[in-house]
């Protein structure tokens, strides 16, 4: 068992990314840093992750006993992955940062007792450290951040945007306006009547089972859309003298007396039922 814990933890909450890593060690306060990326508009939660390791390998090289045995636990998978990467996805510049932070470390010390293991540890099993710097990294992106002079030399310069984000952010701002723009059309109203989570991919994955008809999803499509061949439809572009059922005679032959209510396809109805 390891002497001295290190515990980090990056995440995003409400647009804004953060890191922080805490440092145990019986019989002394805890240690903490903060470190405030930035929006998420730039910057992705693995990035933060990379961040809180490099903050925790700097409170290691902070100790005045370094001669020890140090554990740095990270529920992160992926930044633990990247030290065994080639460095060349957005953010590994991070992970190149703290090599060398842990290199110098291990040759400061490599006289002495001195060693490191880095521990992936599950989110949810309890772990004292764990929900002690997640706590801290919440305060990270509620705006406190430690002194510019207390964390490491490589995060006191501006941090590069992370293309990913980049692309995320843009893309999150695309199915926004496609949301707002498509609730304000006709068929758009008609269609959140039917089904409130639209626009979504829950509507293409339901006319994209492989088990489906090219035309039966067709036909779907255009009853939700309100777009198919009914006289209350027709009627709009002169393609129908009236929108009169022609089956039952009622005076409207919308979707919704087509499916449900005209007696004339009773017996349809009946069967699928």
């Amino acid at each position: 068992m390891e002497k001295v814990q290190v515990f980090t933890d990056g995440l995003a909450i409400e647009g804004k990314v953060g890191a922080a890593a805490i440092l145990l060690r019986e019989g002394r306060p805890t240690r903490t840093l903060h470190f405030h990326l930035g929006s998420e508009g730039k910057h992705t939660v693995h990035k933060a992750e990379l961040v809180g390791i490099l903050l925790g390998l700097h409170l290691i090289s902070t100790e005045k006993k370094g001669s020890t045995t140090f554990a740095l636990g990270s529920d992160n998978q992926a930044a633990i992955k990247a030290f065994q990467s080639n460095f060349r996805s957005p953010g590994h510049h991070l992970a190149r940062a703290a090599l060398r932070l842990a290199h110098q470390i291990h040759n400061r010390n490599k006289k002495t007792k001195y060693a490191l293991v880095i521990r992936w540890m599950a989110r949810h099993e309890g772990i004292e450290g764990n929900k002690i710097v997640d706590r801290e990294a919440k305060k990270v992106v509620e705006g406190h951040t430690s002194d510019k002079e207390l964390i490491p030399a490589y995060l006191r310069k501006p941090l590069l945007t992370n293309p990913s984000a980049i692309k995320r952010a843009y893309s999150d701002w695309i199915k926004n306006k496609w949301n707002n723009t498509w609730q304000k059309l006709k068929r758009g109203g008609k269609m959140h009547q039917i089904d409130v989570s639209t626009p979504s991919n829950k509507f293409l994955k339901a006319i994209s089972a492989p088990n489906l008809l090219r035309r039966s999803a067709s036909l779907i499509s255009q009853l939700r859309l309100t777009h198919i061949l009914l006289n209350s439809y027709l009627e709009q572009f002169k393609r129908a003298d009236s929108a009169r059922c022609p089956s039952c005679g009622v005076d409207n032959e919308t979707i919704g007396h087509f499916l449900f209510n005209c007696p004339g396809y009773a017996h349809e109805r009946w069967a699928l039922a």
